[in-house]
């Protein structure tokens, strides 16, 4: 079976068997109230699992803070100046247009300062 794009084993259980449980609330918060389980194959679940446990080392958490001051950076200038989409033709008019964006976010930053 197909799971995202991705081979998986579905495991669903029965409601009949969920329902009377104790641990229902401990095991599931299914809006079904049954659960469900997703066995991936051998490599892409041992590869989750390294990349589970790089992502608690002190390294990729330092890494992944300049990627995070960044990603705030950039959904800011998406949000306020558009710059998603370029709103002239041509690299010269193009890069005048960034470099506005850039300076009125400067701006914003220290009004808000």
């Amino acid at each position: 079976m197909k799971q995202h794009g991705a081979d998986a084993i579905v495991i669903t259980f029965s409601v009949r068997t969920c329902r009377p449980c104790p641990f229902r609330e401990q095991c599931t918060s299914s809006a079904l109230g049954r659960r469900m389980l997703t066995l991936r194959p051998r490599e892409p679940h041992e590869a989750l699992v390294r990349t589970r446990a790089e992502q608690k080392t002190e390294t990729w958490k330092a890494k992944y803070a300049l990627r995070a001051g960044v990603e705030g950076t950039i959904n800011q200038a998406l949000d306020i100046t558009g710059m998603r989409r370029a709103r002239y033709r041509g690299l010269p008019k193009v890069r005048l247009q960034h470099a506005f964006s850039a300076t009125a976010l400067k701006v914003i930053r220290l009004d808000a300062y």
